[in-house]
């Protein structure tokens, strides 16, 4: 069993409801094929904008999801499509996580 963590992109926050993100979950499709029916997202989360420390405040985010079960990151697909810190971030959590560098198709 799968424990899901969701990092998505703050200033898309503010506009999208994440409905793409649990319905892929929820109908295990695109990044969530393969996950069995006890796996479980248990934290949804965002980054705190574009700034000079996102890759640090991301990283103190995912810890704490680790204190909470997580194993497994997505990044949503919002921030593969438009954070210039995606590599970076997958770079950074792939040490201690299973990352997985998107959610939904489009």
């Amino acid at each position: 069993m799968s424990k899901i963590g969701i990092i998505n992109c703050y200033n898309e926050s503010k506009e999208c409801t994440s409905f793409g993100c649990f319905k892929a979950f929820n109908e295990r499709v695109a990044a969530f094929e393969n996950y069995d029916k006890d796996s479980e997202i248990i934290c949804f989360v965002h980054c705190n904008g574009c700034s000079q420390d996102s890759i640090d405040q991301v990283l103190d985010r995912a810890n704490r999801m680790k204190t909470k079960g997580v194993n497994t990151i997505h990044l949503a697909t919002c921030i593969k499509l438009k954070c210039s810190f995606y590599n970076q971030f997958i770079d950074s959590l792939d040490k201690e996580f299973n990352i997985i560098g998107y959610t939904h198709d489009i």
